[in-house]
């Protein structure tokens, strides 16, 4: 199934040199709508081990929609590695979602083949050199005759024979030590002991330039982290980006670390530039973004409070339905007779408002505890007034 990215191989197998070495160069498109900045990494399946493997360049590459990008990877088996087949695929991953956007190239098999003897020449020198054996006995049963003591061997001092030559194992790379012992392809024999080159140091059996290795970046065993590449022996970010506890982000708009890491941004916000904003037509009001058309906590501006009975519209605050603004309250004119029929207008005393006039008469007293409401126009309780005053609730 293709996700992220599609990866394709010139060929499922992979055919190694006579040295151990062997490429294949995957062909990588990024087939979303986004841009994307790439990175592989290298999945071997054991016997086969991760330090045989080698991506040529960069192993992260930014991607627009549609790029395609071509990575060479390098395998290099030791000498001596078991023969048999090996197997190991490719990842790409995007580096800012590398577990949510990534997608997995085909596996690539390798036959790694036993390491023929080379023939060697019928030995014709041994006829010669069997004459001069033949003399030299003779020469040093002469001496030995005479009583003179004979150097023995046929090597220099310091060389020993191995096969048909005098070999100094103290330096020679392909008898290092003793006759037969090989250095690797990254070791030099010193003082009869394989070394690694300048510059490099062995992990495990195999010498590592740990100034540059991924997964031996400055020591032995050190991995960078996701994203992360090793640089002078230092797990380190791809340009433009921070890192951020074990992960390299983008403060630039990561969410999570907004502008420097652990700042977090809130609901509905984005990281823009490095600083939480709010998304469409929100405004951020005290760390949270509101819709101050509606808001009546923040009615068109961060702050302003719409009062009992109102609400937000359009970024001002208006009384509910049957009731009307007078000063900083919403009143009932139809039965408020210090706003009878409109604001302001007061009924003299003994006179009460109904129907948005002052008329003549004497209401009954409420009980104790109860109120004439305006919005019902009955003696209720004052918390239940409020309410219903609040619910645009009119009289009948």
């Amino acid at each position: 199934m293709t996700r992220e990215f599609a990866i394709t191989a010139p060929s499922p197998s992979l055919s190694l040199g006579a040295d151990g070495r062997g490429e294949v160069a995957f062909t990588v498109t990024n087939v979303t709508g986004l841009a994307m900045r790439a990175v592989v990494r290298l999945l071997p399946e054991p016997p086969l081990k991760p330090e045989w493997l080698s991506v040529r360049g960069a192993d992260h590459r930014d991607m627009p929609p549609g790029a395609t990008e071509v990575f060479t990877v390098g395998l290099q088996v030791p000498p001596g590695a078991p023969p048999g087949p090996y197997t190991f695929r490719m990842v790409v991953a995007d580096l800012d979602l590398p577990d949510e956007r990534f997608a997995e190239g085909p596996t690539i098999a390798v036959e790694v083949r036993p390491t023929p003897l080379p023939a060697k020449p019928f030995p014709w020198w041994w006829l010669v050199v069997g004459g001069l054996v033949i003399a030299g006995g003779a020469v040093a049963l002469f001496l030995g005759l005479r009583g003179d003591d004979a150097e023995p061997g046929t090597c220099p001092a310091g060389q020993v024979t191995c096969g048909d030559r005098c070999i100094d194992v103290r330096s020679d790379a392909k008898n290092c030590g003793a006759c037969g012992t090989t250095c690797g392809p990254e070791e030099v024999c010193e003082g009869g002991a394989c070394e690694c080159t300048e510059g490099r140091e062995r992990c495990g059996n195999v010498c590592i330039d740990t100034r540059q290795n991924d997964r031996n970046c400055g020591a032995c065993g050190v991995t960078c982290g996701a994203g992360q590449f090793c640089r002078d022996g230092r797990c380190q970010c791809p340009s433009g980006l921070g890192l951020c506890g074990e992960r390299c982000v983008d403060t630039r708009k990561d969410t999570q670390n907004c502008g420097a890491c652990n700042t977090r941004c809130g609901a509905n916000q984005v990281c823009t530039d490095g600083r939480c904003g709010c998304t469409g037509s929100l405004t951020l009001c005290g760390g949270q973004c509101v819709e101050t058309d509606t808001d009546e906590q923040n009615c068109r501006t961060c702050g302003t409070r719409c009062g009992p009975s109102q609400q937000c519209v359009g970024g001002r605050c208006q009384c509910n339905s049957g009731l009307t603004l007078c000063g900083n309250s919403c009143v009932n004119v139809q039965l408020d007779k210090n706003n009878c029929g409109r604001c302001g207008a007061t009924c003299a005393t003994g006179r009460t408002c109904k129907n948005g006039s002052c008329v003549t008469g004497v209401t009954a007293p409420c009980a104790v505890g109860q109120v004439l409401c305006p919005c019902t126009g009955t003696c209720i309780l004052n918390t239940m007034c409020a309410k219903l005053c609040a619910a645009g609730v009119q009289p009948k």
